[in-house]
Formats: C-alpha cells, structure tokens, sequence
C-alpha cells in the first residue's frame, strides 16, 4: 500500500531489521509485504506501482500496462529484494533483483545514459527527458547502478553466494578466514557461458554457492519452455556433482588461488503468460531471452499485430543495432516478419523529448496524454 518509492524503501529497513536482529515480527512482516508485491502487485519487468494511487500501488492483479512505475520504485525493490536475500540466502530474491536491474532499472535510461524515464510504462509512448520536475530519479538511477559490486555477491560465515553474472573483478574480505578475490569472465545476458576464477589469499576450505536461476518466481507469470537452473559445472576442468540449497548449487571443497569454476547456463527463447487475473495482459504474451524481456517497436513494425501463436522465435546477434544486442526473430499471425529488441533498449530511436516546463507540484503525473504506444512489451497472440 502507499507511495510505491516509501513503500519499498520502508520494506528494505524492515528487512534489515529483520537481518540484524531476527525478530520474529519483522520476519513475518517483511515475508508477507513480499508475497503480496510479488504474486499479486508485480510487473514482469521488475517494476512495482501501477498508480492508480498517488504513485503507488494499485488494488491485486490490477496491473495496467500504462504502469507509473516510477524508476525510483524499481531502486528501491532491488535494495528491498536484497536485504530479503541477505535475510533468508534464499536466490529466489536475487533472481527477482536480476529481473528488475536489467529490465525496468536500465530501461529507464537511454543506451547513452543522457535522459530517462520518470514513469516507466511498460507500452512506451514518449521519449525520455533530460530532466524531471521531480529529480529524485536522477541520483536514484546512478547510485544504484554504481552499487553493482554490492549486488554480485554475498558472504557468510562459510562461504560466497555468486548471485549475478557479470565480467568482473571484485576482491572479498574474509572468506572463511581469507581475503578471495573473485574473477568472472563471461558475455551473459547474451550467453550462458561463464567462467569464475576463485583467489583465496591463502588456501582455505569453503563453500561456493552459485545461483541456479529461477525464471518463473513470481506466480503471475510463467514462461515456457522451462529454461531454469545450471546446464552444467565443471571445476578446473573436471565436470563435479553439487548439492542444491535455496536456490544454490553448492560447491564445497579446499579452495586454491587459480581455481576455475567454468558453468553453463540454459538461455532459450520463452513465451511468458500473465495470471488470468490481469485484465491488461490476457491473450498477450511476453517474450523472454535469459533475464531480458523483450519489446516490439514501431520503428521496425505495425505494433497492433498480433504474433502468431505457432511461429517459430529464434535469435539473432545484431552487432549494428542499438550497440549489439540479441534480437529475437519470428512471424505475426498474417506471415509479415516480427522483431523484438530487449526492453532495456527501447525508444532508443525515437527524438530526445524536451525539458517539461516548471509548474506542478514535486510527485504530480505530468505526463502528456497517452498516444498510441511506439513500444509494445506485452504482444496480442492470435
């Protein structure tokens, strides 16, 4: 309930509560707020507030695709899932953080970070500004995207949660009794494959638990084919066995500087459909490649057709469109070509919009009225 940005900045500190002193209370609190954002209050992009309250939430399932979901809300749930992950070392939160960083957190800035959305619809119609009346977004945006070392991993007292993929350098204090730096080389999202170099100070026995990812947490939507989990593991060559712990496979064993941990991660193309219960997305599907959702534009196509429901989705890597990004191709249902671009990556074509004049109070919906959209992320389906 509320003003979805104080909401989820609320819910953060109880969960740092909840992490610091484990009172039952809080626990029980913070388990049932995330429940309700996330199976009933949710968008597939990550994103929270549909706005039919000032900036806030909405009644359950009414998740309207002219979505406020003001790009500050979407700072703050990552921080929200993360102490929920620090709480509980549950990946389920990480797989959610994963989901709103790349899709409604980067899709709020152009590629080259100059403008950004206030609101964050999911249907664009509008370019973004290089300013906002309101200018809570801009720190917002930046010192969460700077705070990206603080999202990749987590401790504890036996060991390193791996919880995003990302080329990296990052140096961890006291592992096990032991400073290890962790080395990631890989070119996920686009690609499953990545490779971990682990560099204990000294040689130490730990635990390595590195997220399996969940695609379909949130009970409004589930994707199809299944593209969950971790295709396979190999550590200095030798392809291990793992247990599996709240989402994590777990790897035990004396860690030395040098070890390679080398994982293959399942990304395939899914057709993703909303609870029955959303009125805006019913006979609509979303297109999903790893953790990118994905949006058809006007530029490229009419947007008003509808996909054919057997059409083969294949993808393709396009180094000269947008900076080099995997599309994905198919057909709509009257044979014409469909090409969807990664929704952080929208209306990146479209004019720059022009400062909005001074005038309504800080927080006030001065959007124009709504056009027809130029950027489509949830696709009729014949």
């Amino acid at each position: 309930m509320g003003h979805a940005v104080r909401a989820v900045y609320t819910y953060s500190g109880m969960a740092d509560v909840a992490v610091e002193t484990h009172d039952p209370d809080y626990q029980s609190a913070v388990k049932s707020l995330w429940d309700n954002i996330v199976n009933k209050k949710y968008y597939i992009t990550g994103g929270v507030g549909s706005g039919e309250t000032s900036e806030g939430f909405g009644p359950n399932y009414s998740l309207r695709n002219a979505a406020y979901c003001e790009s500050c809300s979407s700072c703050g749930e990552i921080f929200f899932q993360w102490k929920m992950n620090l709480a509980y070392h549950d990946a389920k939160y990480v797989d959610l953080y994963e989901e709103t960083m790349y899709n409604a957190l980067l899709g709020s800035t152009d590629l080259e970070g100059k403008v950004f959305y206030y609101t964050n619809p999911l249907d664009a119609n509008e370019a973004r500004t290089p300013w906002h009346v309101c200018p809570c977004c801009v720190g917002n945006i930046a010192r969460t995207l700077l705070m990206l070392p603080t999202w990749t991993y987590a401790k504890s007292a036996d060991g390193v949660y791996v919880n995003m993929f990302v080329g990296s350098t990052i140096n961890l204090e006291n592992v096990g009794g032991t400073d290890v730096q962790m080395v990631q080389a890989t070119n996920y999202p686009w690609d499953g494959k990545v490779t971990i170099t682990v560099n204990p100070k000294v040689a130490k026995t730990f635990s390595l638990r590195i997220r399996a990812p969940q695609r379909n947490v949130s009970g409004l939507y589930r994707g199809t084919p299944e593209a969950d989990g971790i295709t396979s593991i190999a550590v200095n060559g030798v392809a291990v066995k793992h247990a599996t712990d709240k989402g994590y496979a777990v790897i035990k064993r004396a860690w030395k500087a040098g070890d390679t941990v080398e994982l293959v991660l399942p990304l395939k193309v899914q057709r993703v459909r909303a609870s029955d219960k959303i009125e805006a997305t019913r006979n609509k599907v979303a297109l999903r490649y790893g953790p990118l959702l994905y949006n058809i534009e006007k530029v490229d196509q009419d947007v008003s057709k509808a996909l054919g429901a057997d059409s083969p989705l294949t993808t393709e890597s396009r180094g000269d469109l947008l900076g080099g990004v995997v599309v994905i191709k198919g057909k709509f249902a009257d044979g014409s070509p469909m090409m969807a671009i990664p929704n952080f990556a929208r209306t990146n074509r479209d004019p720059v919009a022009p400062p909005p004049p001074p005038g309504p109070p800080p927080g006030a919906d001065t959007r124009p009225p709504r056009r027809p959209a130029t950027s489509i992320l949830w696709i009729k389906e014949a």
